[in-house]
């Protein structure tokens, strides 16, 4: 009996000393599946797969239609074809895939970036941001921008003027899109606590080729607004021009890499090859037309015609639409890719 409290009291002893040594042991709410923290090398990969599907995923179908690259044959193009919109057509485009998606988790990668004085991630995320605001003031003009992704500090964030979100407004405190990939190349050029590798699914941290992206991107945003304000985008082109480290081969496209899986691949190969989408749409007499009439040596390269001539509708189709068909002549594998989408294209 002696023996057996003696053991008792041991026993104790040492779990008041387990629990005395570890101070999460009682932290059975704590799950290791909801960290508290992440690190950039997670978030990432996120965030620039977010910034390509919105490029590729539903805008670019209304886009490639209202530009006449595309018509309309059923469902959503059809509407765009016409011009049949309404203000509620991109909700899911606005919120998820960028504010909510892409853009905030830019904002994530270089609050976390900085904690740990990685200066690599929160360079790439800034030009990123740069490019990923740039899609969304093209679209619909006055958005969130200096005020964007406070969460409930401000869930009615004012509207910065397209003008302000590229130019930049000193006196209202909104810095331009070019000085946010400027601060984002500093960033680059600073040193950094760690690198990307196989998290950067655009250039597997090659960090030179993030820069050639950041001045390729300038000259994008120059050439944007070069009608409006042609002194502003010949500095800047001059800018980049001195600096001369540009995009100039395929090799260092800014393209993300999507999966070759089918439900990983890139949106535009999705719906053009796999998804219910692929009825939606067939290519543009008007733009196959176009050219034919210039002689255009890609037209073969970037335009299917599994009939051996080209199948299209025009553009403003009324009436009954063309049955779906193996015939039709769609993007091909150039435009599309399967897992690859270029976004500086």
């Amino acid at each position: 009996m002696k023996l057996k409290k003696s053991f008792r009291y041991v026993f104790v002893s040492a779990v008041l000393l387990a629990v005395g040594g570890c101070s999460d042991f009682l932290d059975i709410n704590d799950t290791p599946n909801n960290p508290l923290t992440v690190p950039p090398s997670t978030l990432l990969p996120t965030a620039l797969a977010g910034t390509a599907f919105a490029n590729a995923n539903e805008l670019n179908r209304f886009a490639s239609v209202t530009v006449d690259y595309l018509a309309g044959a059923a469902n959503n193009p059809g509407a765009y074809d016409l011009y049949n919109t309404t203000s509620a057509d991109f909700n899911n485009q606005w919120s998820n895939e960028i504010y909510f998606g892409a853009l905030i988790a830019y904002k994530k990668t270089i609050e976390a970036a900085d904690k740990v004085g990685a200066k690599s991630y929160s360079g790439i995320s800034k030009i990123m941001s740069a490019y990923t605001f740039s899609l969304a003031t093209d679209l619909w003009g006055d958005v969130p921008y200096t005020e964007a992704l406070l969460g409930d500090a401000n869930t009615q964030p004012h509207l910065d003027t397209q003008e302000d979100i590229y130019k930049g407004n000193a006196s209202k405190g909104v810095k331009s899109l070019f000085d946010m990939v400027r601060d984002g190349l500093a960033d680059l050029e600073a040193t950094s606590t760690i690198n990307p590798g196989a998290d950067d699914i655009v250039y597997g941290g090659t960090i030179a080729n993030w820069k050639r992206a950041g001045y390729t991107l300038m000259l994008k945003f120059a050439i944007q607004i070069i009608d409006r304000e042609p002194a502003l985008a010949t500095s800047v082109i001059n800018e980049v021009l001195a600096a001369n480290n540009f995009i100039s081969t395929n090799a260092q496209n800014l393209g993300v890499k999507f999966g070759a899986a089918v439900g990983s691949q890139s949106p535009i190969y999705t719906y053009t090859y796999v998804s219910a989408f692929r009825d939606d749409l067939i290519m543009s007499t008007r733009y196959v037309s176009l050219l034919q009439s210039l002689n255009d040596p890609r037209l073969p390269l970037f335009v299917t015609s599994p009939a051996g001539s080209y199948v299209t509708i025009d553009n403003g189709f009324v009436g009954t639409r063309p049955t779906p068909s193996t015939n039709w002549s769609r993007w091909s594998q150039v435009i599309t890719g399967t897992n690859v989408l270029d976004l500086c294209d």
